[in-house]
């Protein structure tokens, strides 16, 4: 193979394997962001289902029934 100097061979070209690493650890840092935020509502707001606080139920009242509204004979 014809070489031009410098260590480079004709027809080679040096791959770039260090670019990217700071998309990467961007998407790790944010990846871990949303999972400690995540975690801190989740533990400020959770409650054991055995929590005396807790609403009991669902927390839902039942609706009432609908009074029946009368009959029109047309449109």
């Amino acid at each position: 193979m014809a070489s031009h100097g410098g260590g480079h061979v004709a027809g080679y070209t040096p791959a770039r394997t260090n670019q990217g690493w700071g998309i990467a650890l961007l998407v790790v840092l944010l990846a871990v962001t949303c999972w400690v935020g995540a975690w801190t509502i989740h533990r400020n707001t959770y409650r054991e289902p055995t929590d005396p606080l807790a609403p009991a139920g669902s927390g839902h009242e039942p609706a009432a029934p609908a009074a029946a509204a009368p009959a029109t004979g047309g449109h």
